[in-house]
């Protein structure tokens, strides 16, 4: 199987007759991973042929219903499918107490789901090591109003994400307010995935190109754009003179093997290298009880 990142949803929080709410398939080096788990990526996995029980782990960004909606019956399908090894779960503070609600209130134990689950609560900063990939956390500023710190508190939290494998990298920007909170992680990035849910297109590509991203694919795509993507198109041209890729459900992209200098961490996280590059703890010990 060779690398490469299936979009099995590219929609906003919105879906529609063309597209479903977020998720990809990454396949990289022999494994399969789920960036987050939109609706319903039950289904659409077997749509592209791809087993369920051959998901190694599922890393979230956030908590936002079309980046998770389809988990809980991701969960109850391995399942009853009598997945026969481990599954990883990463995500934001929050997710292990999410997750286990989530089981105990459809009336499953997390303990007598038949497979190994593995939840954890990831800090920004930190990476988590699945096989020969890398995935590195940080903080964007998507669940940073007044409103939400207001009511959630630290609950509130979004992340991106740096994806290092077998010679290339894939900057995934999760959900954020400006495409300049992704500068300090962008460095030597094969492939930048970009929402358009939260974003004028010509902002992307100005950061783009400023940035020299070599190829960026545009996903997260709202209602203005779903029938309409050609106005992405548009509006890329003058600004941005990489390869551009506007996504629908089911575009794959091809990870090729860069120049052997990709697995340096981008340079506001590499102080951390030492302790982040040990596979992280089920629980952070200083995270407050969760409820």
């Amino acid at each position: 199987m060779p690398d490469e990142l299936l979009v099995i949803g590219s929609s906003s929080g919105q879906p529609t007759g063309r597209r479903f709410a977020p998720a990809y398939a990454l396949s990289a080096a022999g494994k399969l991973f789920l960036i987050d788990c939109g609706a319903p990526v039950s289904t659409l996995l077997y749509r592209y042929n791809l087993d369920p029980t051959d998901v190694q782990a599922v890393f979230l960004s956030h908590w936002h219903m079309d980046h998770v909606a389809g988990l809980g019956l991701f969960l109850t399908q391995n399942y009853l499918l009598k997945r026969p090894g481990p599954l990883n779960i990463y995500g934001p503070r929050g997710t292990r107490g999410k997750v286990r609600r989530l089981l105990e209130d459809s009336f499953q134990l997390p303990d007598d789901l038949g497979y190994e689950l593995t939840i954890t609560n990831v800090k920004p900063g930190k990476t988590a090591k699945e096989s020969l990939v890398r995935v590195t956390f940080f903080k964007t500023r998507h669940l940073e109003s007044v409103e939400c710190k207001t009511e959630f508190g630290r609950k509130a939290i979004a992340l991106g994400m740096v994806i290092d494998g077998p010679g290339w990298r894939i900057l995934y920007s999760g959900d954020l307010r400006s495409p300049e909170e992704l500068s300090p992680y962008v460095n030597e990035c094969d492939l930048l995935i970009h929402e358009m849910a939260h974003h004028h297109p010509e902002d992307v590509a100005d950061f783009a190109a400023t940035a020299n991203v070599p190829h960026v694919l545009i996903s997260h795509i709202g209602p203005e754009f779903d029938e309409a993507p050609g106005r992405i198109v548009e509006a890329f041209k003058g600004r941005y003179k990489g390869k551009l890729t506007v996504a629908e459900d089911g575009t794959k992209v091809p990870l090729s093997k860069g120049n052997g200098q990709r697995f340096r961490l981008p340079a506001l996280i590499r102080f951390r290298a030492t302790e982040a590059s040990e596979r992280i703890e089920e629980t952070n010990p200083d995270d407050p009880p969760e409820s």
